[in-house]
This record gives structure tokens, sequence and C-alpha cells, in this order.
């Protein structure tokens, strides 16, 4: 058998290298998607939802008047953004729930729970004209809640009784979820309305860019590779991160001409789906063998979405992992630089898209509410998506019945569990693929632009916590940058008093 998957490797190897040695052989030219506009002067270009599919925010906000919502447009637009979310939950559950060997339809089912939840929550609550706010898969939690996958299989062992190391996972996603939601409810107390006075756009730009840093990581636990140099280099590991980046670099290349819209990602995946397979039969190589090889995610058979539920069994937890300094770090630092950074940052640009001033406490509210909610039903972190909300309004969901709806075609994927098993022969190279995009996409975002936009200095700043966050990690980060920042600005209204004075 070895034998068998070593040949079917190396029969793999030399075609996929020449197909990915140009962004062009997938055509991503024909598919890209235009970026976000800065809707603000002096701050960072943030991906904060650089979230795979991105629509530009200045053709809606320049519109002149919103045309009135029809049934069609609603259902049109509820039906893409909810199999939409069935793509990110597929994406979510490969990063955090693969590599330690943990079941996917249950990661899986795990998304999609919290996304149908948290949905109808915050269009419930929402005061946004029309009730569109669309609270989507968390990607910026990925870097943390996947850390945390690995420190608890670590602490838990492989000697563990079966279902333990599944329901620790479960249980600091939801205690993740929890803090958000407690973090949330304080914020919408809070003077929130100047975020920019508490995180300095340089400062935000760092913190962001250590997130894209930690998603481009992610790539590699993907396929599950070390990110250790002498790894790298050997023709084993090479013939998968190669390619790997190349797709990856190849789709950020291609959502930055401005060309193309929503399927960007949708049409790259099928477009390497198309490619591995048919590699793969012209070879001959079988689906066991390919899966051996790295180039298939593992088998997923499909479970009733009471099989999450009855992973969550409280006797089955480890809690004296879960609360481990090593692990609550992780936990806190998904419900800070997730759910609460994001919501606020997001909000706070969602307005001038959609022309409407925001109450940004009652969204808080509304998402701390959904987010409790989704946490009670046993489901992963989901907040407003900037660029979602934007497409999702652009094709026609203007009214909060298109959000309702969006949340039932998800939940339909709950109900026609055998489709998971479809996940099973997505290639390795298009979810790792998507992690370089998007990980490239922070980096380029808050410091190259960031640099542009707001300076020489600021981009030194942002490059200094981007330096701290890699070498220590996020709170460090965080915290030495709040500490500069307010630092900084003491000593420029200190300067700015000795000149008024003089």
């Amino acid at each position: 058998a070895r034998q068998s998957t070593a040949s079917c490797t190396m029969r793999l190897l030399l075609p996929l290298l020449f197909l990915s040695s140009s962004a062009h052989a997938l055509q991503l030219s024909a598919i890209s998607s235009p970026r976000v506009a800065a809707p603000r002067a002096c701050t960072p270009w943030l991906s904060s939802r650089a979230r795979l599919s991105r629509a530009r925010a200045a053709p809606v906000a320049q519109a002149t008047a919103e045309p009135a919502p029809t049934r069609m447009g609603s259902v049109v637009a509820g039906t893409y953004t909810g199999v939409m979310q069935f793509t990110f939950a597929a994406a979510c559950a490969s990063i955090i729930f693969a590599p330690v060997g943990l079941p996917l339809a249950i990661g899986i089912q795990h998304g999609l729970v919290g996304f149908v939840v948290t949905q109808a929550v915050v269009a419930r609550t929402t005061s946004v004209r029309g009730g569109v706010a669309l609270a989507v898969p968390s990607f910026e939690v990925l870097p943390f809640l996947a850390r945390f996958a690995v420190i608890a299989a670590g602490a838990v062992g492989a000697g563990a009784g079966p279902g333990v190391l599944l329901a620790t996972v479960l249980a600091g996603s939801i205690v993740a979820n929890l803090l958000a939601a407690a973090l949330l409810a304080l914020a919408s107390e809070a003077p929130v309305d100047n975020i920019d006075r508490l995180l300095p756009p340089p400062l935000q730009a760092g913190l962001f860019a250590a997130i894209g840093w930690s998603l481009y990581l992610l790539s590699f636990d993907v396929l599950g590779l070390g990110a250790g140099a002498g790894a790298l280099l050997t023709l084993q590991s090479a013939r998968l991160w190669v390619p790997a980046n190349l797709f990856g670099l190849g789709l950020w290349r291609a959502s930055r001409k401005g060309v193309g819209g929503p399927l960007l990602i949708p049409i790259f995946i099928l477009a390497v789906s198309a490619l591995v397979h048919g590699l793969r039969l012209a070879t001959g190589c079988p689906v066991p063998d390919a899966r051996a090889a790295g180039w298939l995610m593992a088998e997923v058979v499909g479970e009733p979405a009471s099989a999450l539920w009855r992973s969550l069994s409280p006797s089955l937890v480890r809690w004296d992992v879960l609360f481990s300094a090593a692990a609550l770090k992780q936990l806190v630092c998904a419900a800070l630089f997730g759910p609460l950074v994001n919501t606020v940052l997001n909000y706070v640009l969602y307005g001038p898209l959609i022309r409407q001033k925001l109450d940004l406490k009652t969204e808080l509210r509304s998402h701390a509410l959904g987010t409790a909610a989704a946490a009670a039903a046993g489901g992963y972190s989901s907040y407003l998506g900037l660029s979602d909300s934007a497409i999702h309004r652009k094709i026609g969901g203007l009214d909060r019945f298109s959000c309702y709806f969006a949340a039932a075609v998800s939940a339909l994927f709950l109900c026609a569990y055998p489709l998971c098993g479809l996940v099973g022969y997505l290639p390795t190279l298009a979810i790792a693929g998507i992690c370089v995009y998007v990980g490239c996409d922070f980096l380029y975002d808050n410091l190259v632009e960031a640099t542009r936009a707001n300076g020489a200095r600021a981009g030194l700043a942002a490059a200094t916590v981007l330096a701290v966050c890699v070498w220590k990690d996020m709170l460090h980060g965080s915290l030495l940058g709040i500490a500069g920042a307010q630092a900084c600005g003491w000593w420029q209204r200190r300067q700015q008093r000795r000149a008024d004075k003089e």
C-alpha cells in the first residue's frame, strides 16, 4: 500500500507543479473579486472580514436611492448566502478539526448551528434598515481555536477515551463564544464610538496583520505539514505547499484586479477540485491513495445534527485542560480579536456603506444576545461580515426575510447531512490556498496599504506590533501596543499644551 501511495504521489506531482506554476492555470482573472474601499481616512485597510469574497463598497454607498426589496431578490440572496455558509463551515472544520483527527462532520455542524442561531437572533434584533446584517462564521477566530485544539490534543493524549478530545474542543469553542457575548455586552455600555482612541489605526493594522500571518501558517496545518524550514524543504512537503502557495497567491492577485464577483471562492474551489480529480483519474490513482498522499481531505461520514449535541456531554470534557493557562490564553484571544474587535470595527464601517447612522450600542447588544444563543446551542463564533452583507444586499437581499431565508438554507444542510460527505473529496490544496489568500490579503492591506495611507511612521508602528505578536503572542502585542499608543498620545498632548502656552 505504501508503494502504491508513493507511486501515485509521483505521478500527481509533476503535472500539478507544472500547472500550478502560473495563476492563469485556473483562469483566475475571470473570477476575481472587487475590493472593499476604505471608508475612513487614517484607518488601516482592515480585511476584518477579508473573508473570502468581497464586494466594492463604494458603488453601494454612492447609490442615490436603494431599490425596494422583492421576494425574488430575497430568495436569490438568501440562497446564495446560505450555501456559502456551508462552504465556510467546511473550511473552518477543515482547519480546526482535521489537523487533530476530529470528525469533520461534527465540525461542519458546529459551524452551521452557530450561523443559523446567531443570524436568526441578529436579524430579529438589529436596528439596521431592513434588518440586513449578516452574522457569518469567523475566520479571525480560526488561528486561536486551531491552536487550542492542538494544545488540547497534546494534553489529552492518544490514550484518552472516545469522544474526550472532541467534547473538549467543542466546549472550548463554546467558552470562547460565552466570553465574546460577555465582552460585547460590556462594550455596548462603553464609549466605543471613538474606538480609534483606544486602538489607534497603526495598532489595529499590526493586530490584523498578525492574524493574517497566523491564517497563512494554518495553510501548512491543513496540508498536514509542520512550519519548520527543514520539514518544508523535502520533496514530499514541497509537492503540497508549493502549489498551495501558488494557487493562493494567484487567487489573491486575481482579487486585486477588480473583476469578477461573489462567485470567486466557489469557482476557485471547483477549479482546483476539477484539476486534482482530473489528474487523479488520468493517472489511475484511487481516492484512498490520494487521501493517504495528502491530496484530498479525510473521509467525511455525514451524521444527523443530533450527533453534535451528543458530543457535548459535560462528563467527557477535560475541564482541567480547558481551563489551563495555555488553553485559556487562546480562548481569550479568540473572543477579543474575533467577535469583539471585528464586530465593533465592522459596524463602524457598515454605517457609511449603507448610508445609515447606526446605533452601535444596540447592534453590540444584538450580537451579544446572538452569540450567547449560539453558545447555548453548541455553535461556532459568527458575527457581522462587512463584505458578506454588502454582497447580500447587492444581489437583492434588502429585508429581514432574506436573512431568515439564508439561515433556513444553511439549516437544510443540517437536515441533508449526507451532503457533508462531499467535503471528503475536496483537495487540501483548495483549503490551504484559501488560507494563503486570506493571510496575504490581511498582511498586504494592513502593512503595505496602511503604510501608504497613513505614512511611514504608522507603518513602522504596525510592523512593530506584528513583530511582538509573532515573537510573543497577540495578547502581549495588543497590550504593549495600547500602552505605547497611550504614551505617544500623552506626549503629543503634552507638547501641544506647551506650544499653546508659548
